[in-house]
């Protein structure tokens, strides 16, 4: 008998016995994953089912997207500003503004700092405080370096938004792990600071010239 046909006859019992109750498991699995949200994870921490930890996985979004469109931004402001109206004229443009590829490769970090974000949100959902905390500190180091104001301010918000649940495990975080351990761990986040270290580094220079 297959389970439509299960579920059929269930439910005509319902009509012979009215205390008798049936609820289908997928959709009270999916009511009760919608109640609670998506990210929730109750092993980690049963408060992640609050009001308050929607709109930080919001937020996380937001964050993501915003980050995602600034290279398409950054181009388009190019395309106007030196009205490049085909790739030659935007490498002429280039050529004559060498402060202008290191903006654009500025820009272009920042896909990899949403997917960054992507991958902290994901951890700080199963409970890794430290991969949480400690990736987003680089991230925001980065930005800082980078002079991305939308970047510091999301970066700093979600820190805020995070750091009430990390807090009490980031200590311990950083003794379990040691050294090589919080190294892995934030590996993805170091990789964006040093190649933003570079690139705040080029822009001084050229600055300077």
């Amino acid at each position: 008998m297959g389970k439509k046909s299960r579920a059929r006859v269930a439910a005509a019992g319902t009509h012979k016995d009215p205390e008798r109750r049936v609820v289908e498991g997928g959709k009270a699995e999916r009511a009760d994953k919608k109640k609670a949200g998506a990210h929730a994870h109750s092993e980690w921490a049963p408060h992640l089912n609050s009001a308050s930890e929607d709109l930080t996985a919001k937020l996380f979004t937001l964050v993501e997207v915003i980050l995602g469109v600034v290279p398409v931004v950054v181009i388009g402001l190019f395309l106007a500003s030196k009205d490049a109206t085909s790739v030659d004229k935007l490498t002429d443009a280039f050529s004559q503004d060498p402060s202008m590829v290191v903006t654009f490769i500025s820009a272009c970090l920042q896909p990899f700092v949403a997917y960054m974000l992507y991958m902290i949100y994901r951890k700080y959902c199963e409970g890794d405080a430290g991969f949480a905390a400690g990736n987003l500190i680089g991230l925001l180091c980065s930005e800082i370096l980078l002079l991305n104001i939308p970047g510091v301010i999301g970066m700093g918000i979600l820190l805020w938004r995070v750091w009430r649940n990390v807090a009490p495990h980031f200590e311990s975080w950083l003794f379990e792990r040691r050294a090589m351990g919080v190294l892995v761990d934030i590996a993805g986040s170091l990789v964006i600071l040093v190649l933003a270290f570079m690139c705040a580094t080029a822009a001084r220079g050229l600055a300077g010239m």
